[in-house]
């Protein structure tokens, strides 16, 4: 097999756990599930040649993994700071500049909270990993990252969107009493 199908697969394994983390409610498995396709990424890109990436995307899964069982602002700097010299060290390229900034931006996400501020985030940094993979020329990275952003949009609609029309407010008819809604209460 050429290392370029090697590549590919390996893309496509991580392709395979990045779906699944978004369908996962609860932040620590979505970090987990991203670890992982993080881990499989940075193969990916090593056998691409592209180290910078692969050098961030290594960072980028011990990041989640960490951050499954955290949300430190001290280890969020932490992984800020390795991100930016792991790039500055492996820096060949300009398209690395939407790598960093998908990992900087990926890596704020990652520490925070609240799941919707991590999906939401994490919709951007996709963003930023499409146009990057499509530069370099992986196909099935690009397509990857396209279909994260519809998995995350998936996730949001079955774990919030209901909540919305949940929260709505129950029609009311006024009587000389007050409120009353449409169900008698």
């Amino acid at each position: 097999m050429s290392t370029f199908l090697l590549s590919q697969l390996l893309a496509a394994l991580a392709f395979a756990a990045g779906l699944a983390a978004f369908q996962f409610r609860a932040r620590p498995a979505i970090l987990r599930s991203w670890s992982l396709c993080a881990a499989l990424n940075g193969a990916h890109f090593l056998l691409l040649g592209v180290p910078g990436a692969a050098t961030l995307a290594a960072m980028i899964s011990v990041r989640f993994l960490i951050a499954s069982f955290t949300s430190s602002r001290r280890i969020m700097v932490f992984f800020m700071v390795l991100a930016v010299a792991g790039f500055l060290a492996t820096f060949t390229r300009p398209v690395g500049l939407l790598a960093l900034a998908a990992t900087l931006l990926g890596t704020w996400a990652s520490f925070q909270p609240n799941d919707r501020i991590v999906r939401a985030s994490l919709a951007v940094c996709a963003s930023l990993w499409v146009v990057h993979n499509a530069i370099i020329g992986s196909p099935v990275a690009t397509v990857m990252e396209l279909a994260f952003l519809a998995s995350n949009a998936i996730g949001w609609r079955r774990f919030h969107g209901r909540a919305r029309m949940d929260a709505s407010p129950v029609p009311c008819n006024r009587t000389e009493d007050g409120l009353r809604s449409e169900s008698g209460d």
